[in-house]
Parts: structure tokens; C-alpha cells; sequence
């Protein structure tokens, strides 16, 4: 994959970069030089399954929770590379929560809003929107605000929804219906705005002001030529990441949404991206039904390449762990029509 760097941008949307921050590229700088079989470690390679939805990391990176299309969502233990436990449903979608080690938010197809305790069977919540509202139905992916106040989830008609957690019994906030397709959504590291990469073409980033849907969005910027595909943001709060199917990445200042510097354009539409949890890596998927399948990873303030990792076919989600260089990635198996789950360890 050709990478360029477009930063003339840069001076004036950029913060400083911390000290410690630039410590950890100057280390990855140093594995960069080096082979790249000494750089990744493939530590497991589950092929049992077939047809991965979504993934993420618990908490404290000890397990993930990972939905598969036999209808399970499934307590995955990394280290020990075997399941914990699992519960039944038309599962489209789950996220952990970010501020409970034992939580996780899920939406099925026909319209429930699950939460689930990892320490027990059944569900701590079990809300079927449809009931709430026709619209809400055929879920396809939800987000948590980083407070854990709300989840936002979309629908394949476009429609998203704000979830109130606030309160022992869930509510529902605002609520939008798209005028086009929403591919991912996303906030500011401090709830503040709500970020929603848009289908069109050109392909758009819509803003909103925290979970007010109501007004419609503040402003929208033109972020690819065609859709846009895959939205991220940094941990730390300095940078959001859109990926296109014009096959760009590119990285936006998070206060601004001022285009800092791009990579591009590669051979395939970028599926999926992930920012590491000190925000110095970030890395993207790409793929389609012809050309190369690929994850690729770079140093956010250095912008060097140190990674390129041929999956064979697309890699459909990606997750760094939350405290390690360790990314895990959903890669689609296109001669068994499924997917299978990846662990890559980079550096130490």
C-alpha cells in the first residue's frame, strides 16, 4: 500500500505532542527498522467462529466480547484463548462498557436493547425498542458515551437513537432519521459532540452537539470523494480518523475537525480503524472483492509506516487493546463465507 502525508495543516490544528508520547513512537520507530517478522506476533488464530459481526475488548483487556452471525455473543478469554460464556440472540452488535470491567451494551436485528453482566447468565436489560418505537428495529450497531450516560444505536433504515442509562429504567432521548446511510458513529472523548460517518458522495462526517439529535446535526464536513466507511477516535482526545471508499485514511483534529494529513489513496476501501489506547498508533483495514486485504499500522505523530499485514481477504473491525500494542481484527474468510479473529502484538 503507497502511503502519502499531506501535513501542511498540521501547525495550526495541532496540539504539542506530550513528551511521553513521542518517547513511545521514537520506540516504535526503532521496531520499524527492524524485520517485519520480529515485529508481529500472531498469538492466536480462531477458526471455529465462522462469521464475526463485531468484537471489542472488556474493560481491562483481559477478555473480549465477540458477536457471531450463529446468533452468540460470546465472553471471550484472550490469554487462554477459550470461551467463558455465551448468550443467545439474533445478535448484530456490541460494545463493552468504558467505565465497568463487567459490561456490555448489545442491539439484535429484531429491535432489543440488551445489557449483560459478565458474571451471569442471563440479562441485567432486556428492552425491546420496537416496542417503543416503530423505527426502531433491524439494529445494526450501537456506541456508548464515554461517561456511560447513553448509547446511541442505528438502525439499517438510518435511523439513530439515543439511549438513557442515567436512571434504573431506560429511556429514550432524541432520536434522527438520517436523510442518508450511516455507516459509524462516534464521540469526543468528552461526550461533548456525536460524530456519524455518512454514506453519501461525497462522503460526509455529520456533528452533533452531545445527544442532542432533535436539531439535527451543527455542521457536516466533506471528509472522502466517495462514502465514508470507518470513524475512530483517539483515547486521549486529539484526533478522530475517518476511512473511505475512496481507499483514503484521514486524520482530523477532534476540537476543530480540521483535516490534519492523509494515507492514500491504497488499492481497496478502508473498512475499519482503531487508535491504541495512548493514541500514538493507529491502525486501518482494508479490502474488497478484488485486490489486496490488508491491516495497516502507523505512528499518529511520527507518521511512519511500521506495519503492514496481508489478512487475505478484508479485515472487517479492528481493536487495539485497551492498554497494550496488542490489536485484535475481525478478518472476513471469503472461501467459507464467514470470519475468523486475529491477535497481532506489536512490539512489547
Amino acid at each position: 500500500l503507497a502511503i502519502t502525508m499531506a501535513a501542511s495543516l498540521a501547525p495550526f490544528f495541532s496540539p504539542p505532542v506530550p513528551a511521553h508520547l513521542q518517547q513511545q513512537n521514537d520506540q516504535y520507530a526503532a521496531i520499524a527498522s527492524q524485520p517485519r517478522h520480529s515485529m508481529v506476533e500472531i498469538m492466536n488464530v480462531t477458526s471455529r467462529m465462522r462469521g464475526v459481526y463485531s468484537l471489542d475488548w472488556t474493560l481491562q483487556g483481559d477478555k473480549m466480547i465477540i458477536v457471531t452471525k450463529d446468533s452468540q455473543l460470546r465472553l471471550w478469554n484472550a490469554d487462554r484463548n477459550s470461551e467463558e460464556r455465551s448468550w443467545s440472540g439474533e445478535w448484530m452488535y456490541a460494545e463493552c462498557d468504558p467505565n465497568s470491567p463487567n459490561r456490555t451494551a448489545g442491539v439484535t436485528w429484531p429491535g432489543r436493547f440488551r445489557l449483560v453482566d459478565h458474571r451471569q447468565a442471563g440479562f441485567a436489560a432486556d428492552v425491546d425498542l420496537k416496542a417503543l418505537s416503530d423505527k426502531l428495529e433491524k439494529m445494526l450497531f450501537l456506541c456508548w458515551r464515554p461517561d456511560s450516560s447513553y448509547v446511541a444505536v442505528g438502525t439499517k433504515s438510518d435511523a439513530v437513537q439515543m439511549l438513557d442509562l442515567r436512571k434504573s429504567e431506560l429511556s429514550l432521548g432524541n432520536s434522527m432519521a438520517a436523510s442518508t446511510e450511516v455507516n459509524q458513529m462516534c464521540w469526543t472523548v468528552g461526550g461533548e459532540a456525536f460524530l456519524q460517518a455518512e454514506g453519501t458522495s461525497p462522503g460526509r462526517i455529520a456533528v452533533s452537539r452531545g445527544v442532542d439529535l432533535a436539531s439535527g446535526p451543527m455542521f457536516s464536513v466533506v471528509a472522502h470523494q466517495s462514502a465514508t466507511v470507518a470513524l475512530c477516535r483517539d483515547p486521549t482526545g486529539r484526533y478522530v480518523a475517518s476511512g473511505g471508499a475512496d481507499c483514503f485514511l484521514n486524520i482530523w483534529d477532534a476540537r476543530s475537525l480540521g483535516c490534519i494529513w492523509s494515507c492514500g489513496p491504497g488499492t481497496q476501501p478502508v473498512t475499519s480503524c482503531s487508535f491504541s489506547s495512548d493514541g500514538s498508533l493507529l491502525a486501518w483495514g482494508s479490502g474488497g472483492p478484488a485486490g489486496e486485504s490488508q491491516v495497516s499500522v502507523f505512528g499518529v505523530d511520527t507518521k511512519q509506516s511500521y506495519l503492514q499485514h496481508q489478512c487475505g481477504s478484508a479485515a472487517t473491525m479492528l481493536r487495539f487493546h485497551p492498554t497494550m500494542p496488542t490489536l485484535a481484527l475481525a478478518v472476513a474468510d471469503c472461501s467459507r463465507e464467514g470470519s475468523f479473529v486475529q491477535f497481532l502484538k506489536l512490539g512489547s
